[in-house]
């Protein structure tokens, strides 16, 4: 069912400024200094869109490209009211132009075509809201959790029970919408094979050029009484059939595994890593792992000091995104923070809104997502932020409430959002306060469409 309705706002912009600091870490040498930003390989394995990135008038575009956003429509999708979601992820270049939800509430991915903005179908069998830490198939984390679509048109897919899924979303396969394979991504320390504690197979990353995923584990517990938490971990799998696992990495002390992220220039994944606190003191701090596919190993990885970085006492770090010119923006310290991917340098803490989880880099606009409270305002209220990856400006916060993990379509640079709910606003329909309400839909959860 595909429902448009349309909403103008035109928020103030308010002037950035933000400190530079420098983070620690080591530098990896890119192939040369007149590679940067212009990697043919890093412009292919990231779905970049071909485009003057300015257009004929370079003043006309930036003001096209920058005029402000807002909630076009919505998106309800068919099947449970959407109380239970995670990762969303659009196809910019594996041909399927379509964006890609981790649906628990519906125990699937749902398949929204990016360009029409219209629901298309669903790979089911998947996990569904399940609890962690009772030891059975069952009891062994929700699902789906991470998802993305390599360029053979295969998705993958975060699942309960440390299990890795991958279905055929190529619409003219005779396997189309179905879970063709899966790989297991436990070990011994949190399964022995009938009690099962590593927890959920959660967020992934996709190497292009060793045909690689990356995934994390990032709450497994002792197989053994009392079940305490165990290091968080990471499996490396062959994203060709049938599905290897090739080798894991432990991370000690830390306090969970967020996102993987395929750096092309660097032929390494950034894998960003939270830290561990006991009350006030930070007893491991939040990192950047840089993991080599070829000998399946991790280097020496980039901490992130939130005193340094934005004053802070945190360990916390979960979404990463690439953008041109070696931007990486991380979500980092309570703040999106955006670095040189190259050198582990930071260049912008943007202020005027806090980290989420997912964030997102549309090509076609040059815009980084984040989706947080927006801290301009008196009452910090859940949003959508758009900064200017070009210059490294905040432009504007957009009310999302109950939204989160942004997700652009180059081609239109629409934004889409995933609004999720409660059980209790499910029960009373009238309480619903989201972007889904707003447009009438109360109730129901949905996907919300942003754009100019």
């Amino acid at each position: 069912m595909k429902i448009k309705y349309k909403i103008w706002v035109m928020p103030a912009f308010l002037a950035l400024g933000a400190a530079l600091v420098m983070l620690n870490g080591p530098v990896i040498s890119a192939a040369g200094p007149n590679d940067r930003g212009k990697d043919k390989d890093n412009d292919k394995s990231n779905c970049r869109v071909d485009q003057d990135r300015h257009g004929k008038d370079k003043d006309k575009g930036d003001r096209d490209r920058n005029a402000p956003i807002s909630l076009l429509h919505v998106i309800v999708v068919p099947g449970n009211p959407v109380i239970s979601a995670d990762i969303a992820w659009v196809d910019n270049c594996a041909g399927t132009k379509r964006y890609y939800m981790a649906d628990r509430s519906n125990f699937g991915v749902d398949i929204i075509d990016a360009e029409t903005e219209s629901y298309v179908g669903r790979v089911s069998g998947m996990a569904g809201n399940l609890p962690s830490g009772g030891g059975t198939a069952t009891t062994n984390g929700p699902g789906p959790n991470g998802v993305l679509v390599t360029p053979d048109r295969k998705l993958w897919a975060g699942d309960g029970n440390s299990i890795t899924q991958v279905a055929d979303v190529d619409p003219d396969s005779p396997t189309y919408l179905s879970i063709i394979g899966s790989a297991n991504t436990s070990n011994p320390e949190c399964d022995d094979g009938s009690n099962h504690y590593c927890g959920r197979a959660d967020e992934l990353g996709y190497d292009p050029e060793d045909h690689v995923i990356l995934i994390a584990n990032p709450g497994p517990l002792s197989v053994t009484a009392p079940h305490t938490g165990v290091d968080p971990y990471a499996t490396l799998i062959s994203a060709k059939p049938p599905y290897k696992v090739l080798g894991q990495i432990t991370f000690p002390g830390a306090g969970g595994a967020e996102q993987p992220l395929w750096i092309p220039a660097l032929h390494r994944f950034f894998l960003t890593v939270p830290g561990k606190m006991v009350g006030t003191t930070i007893v491991t701090p939040a990192t950047i792992q840089i993991i080599n596919p070829k000998t399946r190993m991790a280097e020496a990885p980039r901490v992130l000091d939130c005193h340094a970085l934005n004053g802070t006492t945190s360990v916390a770090t979960t979404g990463e995104a690439l953008g041109e010119d070696q931007r990486l923006l991380v979500s980092a310290c309570g703040n999106p923070i955006i670095f040189d991917a190259l050198t582990g340098a930071p260049i912008k803490v943007i202020t005027q809104v806090t980290g989420g989880d997912e964030v997102w880099y549309d090509p076609g606009a040059q815009h980084f997502y984040n989706h947080g409270n927006d801290t301009t305002i008196p009452t910090p209220v859940q949003s959508l932020a758009v900064i200017d990856a070009e210059t490294d400006t905040w432009l504007q916060n957009v009310l999302d409430i109950r939204g989160k993990n942004p997700a652009a379509f180059a081609d239109t640079t629409h934004v889409f959002t995933i609004v999720q709910i409660n059980a209790a606003i499910v029960a009373a329909p009238s309480t619903d306060n989201s972007t889904c309400a707003s447009l009438g839909f109360k109730g129901t959860g949905c996907v919300a469409v942003f754009g100019r």
